[in-house]
């Protein structure tokens, strides 16, 4: 967890927080009317986006990350919105180790699921978000679509520039493995200084994600595109939804 350890202070920067609030919410908004849910655990919640915003919606929110660093960055956030959410310092293999309540749903979005390199370490996610849910409840996990990123093995993900800060995010495809790059570049006039940062990322696709976790307690499976429920279609869609039911 050193990429995100050291990469805090700047990832509502890069990943425009602020701007995105809006866009979030009402995505959010759509979530909660279709499953009405009224309990959510948010995996891998990094600095706490989805999870204030759940809360200020009035839904009880615990929120999880393996990142102290991260999890800082939420509670600050929380607290300039006066929201209540309770924060757990622990990985998505150990949600039920650390957290002795139960949800409606889990949450998983944010293109987390790949930072599990391996499928036995999915296998111990998803055992985990079971113990944890209510009979019948739900499990969404929001990941790139890696079928077109593999297909188009497009290396420049974005670039983005804050103030005098311009971040450059890439791919080193390893195969079968990701390396997910950061490059900040700090401006001062004409002169630069860069940081690198690097994680390894492991590129689930749809099939391998329902086979998993239909062996893991959860059938019933929805597969969209987007986070407002478009179609999945594997050449073009930006993203992989699935949404999964737990077996009561």
């Amino acid at each position: 967890m050193a990429f995100y350890e050291e990469l805090a202070a700047e990832y509502d920067k890069m990943t425009r927080f602020d701007e995105r609030l809006p866009k979030e919410r009402a995505m959010l908004q759509g979530w909660r009317e279709r499953y009405r849910v009224q309990s959510v655990l948010d995996a891998a919640c990094g600095t706490g986006l989805h999870a204030v915003l759940l809360a200020q919606m009035g839904i009880r929110t615990v929120g999880t990350d393996l990142s102290s660093a991260m999890l800082a960055q939420a509670k600050g956030h929380a607290d300039q919105l006066g929201v209540h959410v309770e924060w757990v310092q622990a990985s998505m293999e150990n949600v039920a180790t650390h957290v002795h309540q139960s949800f409606d749903a889990v949450f998983c979005f944010g293109n987390s699921l790949p930072h599990l390199l391996t499928p036995q370490a999915f296998e111990a996610a998803a055992s985990s978000f079971a113990q944890i849910l209510h009979p019948a409840g739900i499990l969404a996990i929001q990941l790139l679509n890696y079928t077109r990123v593999l297909s188009e093995k497009e290396r420049v993900v974005g670039i983005h520039r804050h103030d005098n800060t311009e971040y450059v995010r890439f791919y080193d495809f390893l195969d079968p493995l990701i390396r997910f790059n950061v490059l900040t570049i700090q401006w001062q006039g004409d002169h630069a200084a860069s940081t690198l940062n690097a994680t390894t990322l492991y590129p689930y696709q749809q099939d391998e994600i329902e086979t998993i976790l239909a062996q893991h307690g959860f059938g019933e499976f929805e597969c969209f595109g987007d986070m407002q429920f478009h179609p999945f279609i594997p050449e073009q869609s930006p993203n992989v939804v699935i949404v999964a039911n737990k077996k009561a």
